[in-house]
């Protein structure tokens, strides 16, 4: 393989949060009283909270409550919408297939240390991968590229032969900052239209899977 490795995403990407993750947010910002369109708030996420919320409140919002509805955020993800998400079909045995192929492995993600290792639990892939990352491992979430820099580090591939997989266009551009080309997929909830900069556009990881040699032609140059 001209591959080396393979940078994942993990919510939207290989488990199914995304519309729980906009549930969340707006139980949250309901309870200081901001009310948004449910559609404005999905299509934050793919953000860590220290983006999406200043992007959502004015700056009075942001001294009066700002760091009050991360908080909330956060401990009504864990106590009452975390434990319903379920991993999207077939992702443990793509990613074997991946494995089996040599390929290397790793996750991407600016959650808790905790949340990143249950959902790691969750898809029983921990044996397959090089490392995590987590909060702790960037200052400042996607679309900053650290995440992802922080995964090419523990993945320990080319940049130039390693692949990003995800599902937002905070994905995308988190990771043509780094340089990494990416491949998009639309089960997280974002139309196609919205991922175009992508190098690749799939339904789900599971087709990704079924097209990866005509990716792995992209990295024969």
């Amino acid at each position: 393989m001209n591959l080396q490795g393979i940078i994942f995403d993990v919510d939207g990407t290989l488990v199914d949060s995304n519309h729980l993750h906009t549930d969340c947010w707006m139980e949250a910002f309901a309870h200081f009283g901001k009310e948004f369109p449910r559609d404005v708030v999905f299509h934050q996420m793919g953000k860590g909270g220290d983006l999406l919320v200043p992007d959502l409140l004015t700056a009075r919002e942001m001294l009066r409550f700002g760091e009050e509805v991360k908080k909330m955020r956060g401990d009504l993800w864990k106590r009452a919408y975390m434990l319903r998400v379920q991993p999207f079909p077939y992702m443990r045995q793509a990613l074997e297939e991946l494995r089996g192929r040599g390929v290397r492995l790793a996750l991407a993600s600016s959650s808790d240390p905790e949340e990143v290792e249950y959902y790691t639990q969750l898809l029983g892939v921990g044996q397959l991968l090089e490392g995590t990352t987590s909060k702790g491992d960037a200052e400042f979430s996607k679309p900053s590229p650290e995440i992802f820099r922080a995964a090419l580090a523990r993945i320990g591939t080319d940049e130039a032969r390693t692949l990003a997989v995800g599902d937002t266009p905070y994905d995308i551009l988190a990771a043509h900052r780094v340089p990494l080309p990416v491949a998009a997929v639309l089960s997280g909830g974002f139309e196609s239209a919205e991922l175009e900069k992508a190098e690749f556009c799939f339904a789900h990881v599971e087709e990704l899977v079924g097209e990866i040699e005509r990716i792995d032609e992209y990295f024969n140059e």
